[in-house]
């Protein structure tokens, strides 16, 4: 597993949800499910309010229980596809710029740090732990 380019997935990916549901990967993932809802106003990431969505939301607007919107809003598809263009609107240009300007960085990045990683990588693989993650 390389660590920069997890790293690097996480970041695009998480401004992909931004830009469609209003809320990072992590909080899109796990509110509702691993964690409680928090709120998504003010600049918070969290599902917590009807123009924010996450997963466990999705997951049950689909099976018939609501999608957990406001009922002035909509509390089925067109509420929530109503919230995904409001989201667009709001965030798809920040989203589309870190979508193209993150991999240009990391690809700077790996040049400039090659050799440094490069010696972290062989300390590794020393250590028997460069079968699982590399640097």
């Amino acid at each position: 597993m390389n660590v920069l380019n997890v790293a690097q997935s996480y970041i695009v990916a998480s401004a992909a949800t931004q830009a469609l549901f209003g809320t990072d990967l992590a909080a899109f993932a796990t509110q509702g499910w691993l964690t409680p809802k928090t709120p998504g106003v003010d600049g918070g990431t969290g599902a917590g309010n009807s123009w924010t969505l996450s997963a466990s939301e999705l997951v049950s607007g689909m099976l018939g229980q609501g999608f957990g919107m406001h009922p002035a809003w909509g509390n089925d598809s067109a509420g929530v596809r109503a919230a995904i263009m409001k989201n667009i609107r709001e965030n798809g240009p920040r989203a589309l710029g870190t979508m193209i300007v993150t991999p240009i960085a990391f690809n700077v990045a790996k040049k400039l740090t090659s050799t440094p990683r490069r010696d972290i990588n062989r300390f590794l693989k020393m250590g028997n732990l460069s079968s699982v993650v590399k640097v």
